[in-house]
């Protein structure tokens, strides 16, 4: 999701002459000489949007959203989704109740590129509270435009084709279109972009005319789209070889690939195409496993990763593609899920012990006595944490418990438990030492009931073991479990 971000905003100084020629005169229909998509502001203490449409008559659509640094929001979109008349240049548009009577009125300036919103309102005050509003100066996004349906588009791939996009007039079924047209000139839709859908309930259903278009992560997150766990094809887990380039997952031989199947690569909180290359699951010569002398060796499906080097550098930020386990998710999946940034990257955030507090707690809940701790990794918006503690040992008996904790309470744990040699009476999980540490997180997701889905492995010199744990109630729940050798020779 980022990389769409990070394409636009490296392209924009490159491409601004293309798209202005690309975008004058853009016209929704001949009585609107206007801009449509979308019109931002940034001031001392405030930013915000406005998403623009207009109809076959001339008719505009809007949906403006403004937050300051308070945090206090002003949103307004016409009910049920009106189109509004326009007069000249201008539009209006009002609301009203028991308590106020407010206006808001916007005017283009076509020849800066601008669109200037002004409020007005009776003694009541303005319907957001807290003195906000949503009156400012607001400039047109150069890449960005709406069709006559009100759906939105971002250009990206050096402006030869666009990606459905955030800010459009979207209710029930959406049916993507195969290509747009713009000034005459026609583009193909190449998916669906960043958070689309994100927080809209009035979306049912997505219909993509062919398999080729991809669905960004986080697209469908928290949106009206049924989602259902169990029908949703799982994560793959990925690595590397030492170009970070080209990455592989073992695949059973019985298994049958869909080659169509369009894929993200996620590790950490970052996200990347990644794109099938070959399936040589049915090589017999090929090895098994996790072969980090040359993966491309590896029976397995293999992807490629196209994406720039600056980000392929801050994806993998701190590591060597030995210590690599990536995810690779089909777009359907991707799509339901936010992956939010997080700590703990393996560089340069040390490992911490949990707080005493949620020891106790641990200790009460399971009956032992925490030996070691671990804060594993900490979502970085919010106080949400995955947590990890040793017990003592009991007789040939260790037990360790992993705990997701929000907001300061533990709100979900999972315990595992393994016979050990007594003679040898050390951290089991390595909770205690440096040298190869707690799990690695690989990535945390949040579905769309906010709950979270952690995957990680427990790296070790000789074999990897992958687990997935996804909160389900006051439980942590495990549904995906793999063990990988490293093959050395």
């Amino acid at each position: 999701m980022r990389n769409l971000r990070i394409t636009l905003s490296g392209l924009a100084a490159l491409f601004t002459a293309i798209l202005a020629a690309v975008l004058t005169g853009q016209t929704a229909s001949a009585a609107t000489p206007f801009k449509s998509g979308v019109y931002s502001y940034e001031d001392i203490g405030a930013t915000g949007s406005i998403s623009v449409a207009f109809n076959e008559k001339g008719e505009i659509w809007f949906h403006a959203f403004a937050i300051n640094e308070d945090g206090h929001s002003a949103e307004l979109t016409p009910e049920g989704g009106k189109w509004i008349p326009m007069k000249g240049n201008t539009f209006s548009y009002n609301i009203k109740s028991d308590h106020w009577d407010y206006t808001l009125t916007g005017k283009f300036d076509p020849e800066y590129d601008m669109l200037e919103l002004f409020d007005s309102y009776n003694a009541g005050g303005s319907p957001f509270g807290m003195g906000m509003g949503l009156a400012a100066q607001y400039r047109h996004e150069g890449a960005t435009f709406a069709d006559s349906k009100g759906y939105m588009f971002n250009f990206v791939d050096e402006v030869t084709a666009v990606v459905l996009a955030k800010g459009g007039r979207y209710s029930g079924i959406i049916e993507v279109p195969e290509s747009v047209t713009i000034n005459g000139e026609d583009y193909p839709v190449v998916g669906i972009g960043d958070s689309a859908f994100t927080g809209n309930y009035d979306v049912t259903e997505v219909r993509l005319p062919y398999k080729d278009q991809y669905i960004t992560p986080g697209a469908y997150w928290n949106s009206g789209i049924p989602y259902d766990w169990e029908s949703l094809e799982k994560p793959s887990y990925v690595y590397p070889d030492k170009d970070l380039f080209e990455f592989v997952t073992p695949n059973d031989q019985e298994t049958e690939y869909d080659y169509s199947m369009n894929n993200w690569l996620i590790f950490k909180q970052n996200v990347g195409r990644l794109f099938f290359v070959r399936d040589n699951s049915k090589d017999e010569n090929a090895k098994w496993g996790c072969y980090m002398a040359d993966p491309s060796e590896s029976r397995g499906i293999h992807y490629e990763l196209r994406t720039y080097d600056v980000l392929r550098k801050q994806m993998f930020r701190g590591y060597d593609n030995y210590d690599i386990i990536a995810l690779a998710a089909d777009s359907k999946f991707a799509a339901f899920h936010e992956f939010p940034s997080f700590s703990r990257w393996k560089y340069p955030e040390p490992e911490v012990p949990l707080d005493l507090v949620y020891e106790q707690e641990l200790e009460k809940k399971f009956g032992r006595k925490v030996m070691y701790s671990r804060r594993v990794a900490q979502l970085r918006e919010s106080n949400r944490a995955f947590g990890m503690v040793e017990f003592e040992h009991k007789g040939k008996e260790a037990m360790v418990a992993f705990a997701w904790i929000d907001y300061g309470e533990i709100t979900a744990t999972y315990s595992i438990k393994a016979e050990f040699d007594p003679n040898e009476p050390y951290s089991i999980w390595n909770v205690d030492l440096e040298e190869y540490g707690t799990p690695e997180v690989i990535s945390i997701a949040l579905d769309p009931q906010d709950n979270p889905i952690i995957w990680f492995n427990h790296p070790a010199p000789e074999s990897r073991n992958i687990l997935g744990l996804r909160k389900v109630g006051d439980k942590l729940v495990p549904f995906s479990e793999d063990h990988w050798y490293v093959l050395i020779d």
